[in-house]
């Protein structure tokens, strides 16, 4: 049996999301979370070509807005921090976190009354990170 290493992170981290073109992100890692979120200023559905797309707008990192389509999507019922269930896109995105790079699934939504706006889920961490919830930014760039 291969054993993959194990990273040790804190309960926040810097991330990259590199098809976002966003870098240095500070990220929470919820482990009471399944699913990874990230914030949207705003996400629809546009038709082109006879081809339904994601439109999505993202300033993750200070740099300006930026429009993303996705032709890769779907839409999920998700508990939200609040216990409300609700219906939320979710898209394949490439999360760099230290030197390793993971294709996850993230649910997008309006963090903007949040501290951080990358929430970072169980099922991204998936057996290849231990989470110290006593530090913070253990990993280094």
């Amino acid at each position: 049996m291969n054993r993959r290493e194990v990273t040790t992170i804190g309960r926040r981290e810097f991330v990259d999301l590199p098809e976002l073109d966003s870098v240095h992100i500070e990220s929470k890692v919820d482990t009471g979370a399944y699913r990874s979120v990230i914030h949207c200023n705003s996400c629809h559905e546009v038709e082109s070509g006879g081809n339904v797309f994601l439109e999505a707008t993202f300033d993750l990192d200070g740099r300006g807005e930026k429009k993303i389509l996705f032709k890769n999507f779907m839409e999920r019922t998700v508990r939200n921090s609040s216990g409300q269930i609700e219906l939320r896109f979710v898209i394949l995105t490439l999360l760099k976190i230290g030197n390793r790079k993971i294709r996850a699934e993230v649910s997008l939504t309006d963090r903007s009354d949040m501290r951080c706006q990358v929430l970072i889920g169980r099922r991204t961490l998936g057996g290849k990170y231990l989470v110290d919830v006593r530090k913070r930014f253990l990993i280094e760039e």
